[in-house]
C-alpha cells in the first residue's frame, strides 16, 4: 500500500514543484513574501524527497547502496519534518505584513534540534536488526526515536492547520480560490496531525500492552500521510496560482 500512495505523492509534488518555480520566477524581483516563496519550494522539495524515499523499492536500494540499514527512513524523517517546518515558516510570513524574524528564528532553531535528537536517537538504535517502524515498537530505541519525530509533526501540523484556516477565513471575501486552497491545505495539515497521532498512539499503546493489530495501523497511516501531502500539495498550488494571477491582472491594468 505504500508503494502507491508515496509514488503518486511524489509525483504530485513534482508537478506542484514545478508550478511553484514558475510563479516563483515570475515573483523574483518582488520583495513581499520572498521568505514564504523559497519556504514554499523548500517545503515542496523536502516532500518530493521524503515521499521518493517512503517508497519501499526506493528505500530498498537506497539502503544498499548506502551500505547503512533504514538510512533512508532517516532521511525520509527527517525530509517531513523540514517540510512542516517549512510550512509554519511560509504561513507565518503570509500572516505578517512585515517579516517575523523572531518566530521564523524560532522555528528553525526547533527543527534543527528536533534533527539532531533524531539523528542521534538513529545512531543509538540497532537499525541492523530492526526497522525504524511500528513494527519494532518493542524497541525502546525505535520508540524514542519514532515519537520524537511525531510528536514535533504533530505540533507544527497544529499551527500550520490553524495559522491556515485562520489566513482563509480571513481572505475570503477578497480571493475565494485562494481561500480554497489554503482551506485544503489547512485540512492537509490537519491530516499529518491525525497521521502523527495514529502512529504515536500506537506506540504508546504498545508499550501499555493494548496496541491495535499492527495492519489496521499500517492501512491507516500511509493514507492519512498520502491525504496530508496531497492535500498541501494541490491547495497551496491553488493559492500561488491564484495570487500569480491576481498580480498579473493588476499588473496590466497599470
Amino acid at each position: 500500500m505504500e508503494g502507491p500512495i508515496f509514488g503518486l505523492c511524489t509525483v504530485l509534488t513534482s508537478l506542484s514543484t514545478a508550478i511553484s518555480l514558475r510563479c516563483a520566477y515570475e515573483r523574483r524581483h518582488k520583495s513581499i513574501y520572498r521568505i514564504a516563496r523559497r519556504a514554499h519550494l523548500t517545503a515542496l522539495a523536502a516532500c518530493t524527497l521524503g515521499s521518493l524515499l517512503a517508497i519501499p523499492t526506493i528505500a530498498d536500494a537506497v539502503d544498499r547502496s548506502a551500505a547503512s540499514n533504514e538510512v533512508s527512513a532517516l532521511a525520509s524523517d527527517v525530509a517531513a519534518v523540514i517540510f512542516i517546518a517549512s510550512l509554519q515558516i511560509m504561513v507565518i510570513d503570509w500572516e505578517y505584513s512585515t517579516a517575523h524574524h523572531i518566530g521564523i528564528a524560532l522555528r528553525v532553531a526547533f527543527v534543527c534540534v528536533i534533527v539532531g535528537l533524531m539523528i542521534w536517537q538513529f545512531h543509538r538504535a540497532d537499525t541492523v536488526h530492526q526497522d525504524l517502524s511500528t513494527a519494532y515498537a518493542q524497541s525502546n530505541d525505535v520508540r524514542l526515536y519514532l515519537l520524537t519525530y511525531l510528536g514535533a509533526s504533530a505540533a507544527a501540523g497544529a499551527e500550520v492547520t490553524f495559522r491556515s484556516g485562520k489566513l482563509a477565513r480571513e481572505i475570503w471575501r477578497q480571493g475565494r480560490p485562494a481561500a480554497t486552497g489554503l482551506a485544503i491545505a489547512s485540512a492537509g495539515a490537519a491530516f499529518g496531525v491525525a497521521y502523527a497521532f495514529s502512529r504515536g498512539s500506537y506506540l504508546l499503546a504498545y508499550a501499555d500492552g493494548h496496541a491495535w493489530p499492527l495492519s489496521w495501523e499500517n492501512a491507516i497511516s500511509p493514507a492519512l500521510a498520502g491525504l496530508c501531502i496531497g492535500c498541501v500539495a494541490i491547495g497551496l498550488t491553488m493559492a500561488t496560482i491564484n495570487v500569480s494571477r491576481s498580480q498579473r491582472n493588476v499588473g496590466s491594468k497599470v
